[in-house]
């Protein structure tokens, strides 16, 4: 594939969602990548939280009103391409419920599906997650794929938070040979999650 086939499929929108109830797709994921079963937790964006900010969202809300952080993993789907867990941090009030306080680009109704999962809090969002693709279309799943890739590089390569990343470009250039995504199109998947990590 080259980058005129990717040029075609720019524009093209993609129906995505955050899991918010059990499916058969979801148990099929959860089975593959051998996961427990996720609480489903309210979903209550508060008028104070920044959008890919859970994190600070929560340590925040703990300050004004009690009650603790719960890291683990959210799940996002692309519909007909791919499932990928999301590391996130939900609110557990002074009352002992979860509750979902961070606003989300594509929100669900009511509910999140929550795994919780201690790991997700060292890194606060530098931990790389789980994925299956099952997009047909060659072009989605190169992307896919490659951004899973970039998960883990970035996951392997964490220092501490604050700290600076070394991370050679060729780490990402490889992967992007390795699944077949042309150099232009990749580099601009690295800069937009490197913009977005550690929320």
């Amino acid at each position: 594939m080259d980058l005129s086939d990717f040029e075609k499929i720019k524009g093209t929108v993609l129906h995505a969602r955050m899991m918010e109830k059990r499916d058969k797709r979801l148990a099929d994921f959860l089975k593959e990548h051998q996961l427990a079963d996720p609480k489903s937790v309210e979903y209550n964006p508060l008028p104070h939280c920044e959008m890919a900010n859970c994190f600070r969202n929560v340590e925040a809300q703990v300050k004004i009103a009690g009650g603790r952080m719960e890291t683990g993993w959210a799940f996002y789907e692309l519909v007909e391409v791919s499932i990928h867990t999301v590391a996130h941090g939900v609110w557990i009030t002074p009352t002992g419920r979860r509750r979902d306080i961070t606003p989300w680009r594509h929100p669900p109704d009511r509910r999140i599906l929550f795994l919780p999962d201690p790991r997700v809090a060292i890194k606060r969002g530098y931990t790389a997650g789980w994925r299956t693709v099952f997009a047909a279309d060659e072009r989605f799943r190169a992307m896919q794929l490659f951004d899973g890739e970039l998960d883990r590089i970035v996951d392997e390569n964490f220092t501490g938070m604050g700290q600076f990343m070394d991370i050679p470009m060729s780490r990402f250039r490889d992967a992007a040979a390795r699944f077949g995504l042309p150099w232009e199109v990749a580099s601009e998947r690295v800069e937009q999650r490197m913009n977005n990590f550690g929320h």
